[in-house]
């Protein structure tokens, strides 16, 4: 095994000085030697991950858990990639297994949500974003989405209470404001979504969706209100 152990420690050098293709070169000469080697398995799958070559770097994500079945890391690297490529049930899968392994890996966690709030399973994302939100509050992105989801279960006083929250981390977030916005409208509170359409006009004034938000609702409060 000492040749295994040669070839990977070249390819991290390589690695670090930005040789991605030669480090991929090392890390099959490794897996010709050990094929079972999950780690150079994961190794590899990172690096075509890096070079956008999904479909290899799952196939190797693969091999790692396959290998070794109680990969953590593993899984969540192959979560990312099945997410990168659409394929979300699959990525579900991939970042749940993550999870049941390692309890504490909150960032698979996180992208557990995500993947459950782009497949539209809205409650179960907003569960996810809960646990995170528990164990690590300044993942508040989590925050951002959970208001996005909750506007779209038509629970805009929930919505409303997330954008908030992000925008006092993320003051200067355009998308917040411009949800915000359509929270207070759908809720019927027109004075607090004209002021968020402004606040998102203020620090994006290319933003046309909170332009013509803003222009409709200053001509129906001139008109009716």
């Amino acid at each position: 095994m000492g040749r295994v152990e040669e070839h990977m420690d070249k390819a991290c050098s390589l690695l670090r000085e930005g040789k991605l293709r030669d480090a991929v070169n090392e890390y099959k000469e490794a897996l010709k030697i050990d094929p079972e080697n999950a780690v150079a398995h994961k190794s590899l799958g990172s690096i075509y991950y890096r070079l956008t070559m999904l479909d290899e770097s799952i196939n190797e994500f693969e091999q790692a858990v396959k290998h070794h079945p109680k990969y953590a890391d593993a899984y969540y690297e192959l979560g990312v990639s099945l997410y990168r490529r659409g394929r979300l049930e699959d990525s579900i899968k991939a970042f749940d297994q993550s999870v049941k392994i390692n309890p504490n890996f909150h960032i698979a966690r996180y992208w557990l949500g995500l993947s459950y709030y782009y497949s539209g399973k809205l409650k179960e994302a907003i569960e996810y974003f809960k646990q995170v939100l528990d164990k690590e509050p300044h993942v508040v992105i989590s925050r951002y989405h959970m208001g996005v989801a909750y506007s779209r279960l038509g629970k805009f006083g929930e919505a409303i209470d997330e954008f908030e929250k992000f925008l006092k981390e993320v003051p200067a977030s355009a998308a917040a404001y411009y949800n915000l916005g359509k929270a207070y409208y759908n809720k019927g509170d027109v004075d607090k979504a004209i002021n968020a359409f402004k606040k998102a006009v203020e620090i994006d004034p290319a933003d046309e969706r909170s332009k013509k938000n803003l222009l409709m609702l200053e001509d129906l409060k001139s008109r009716f209100f």
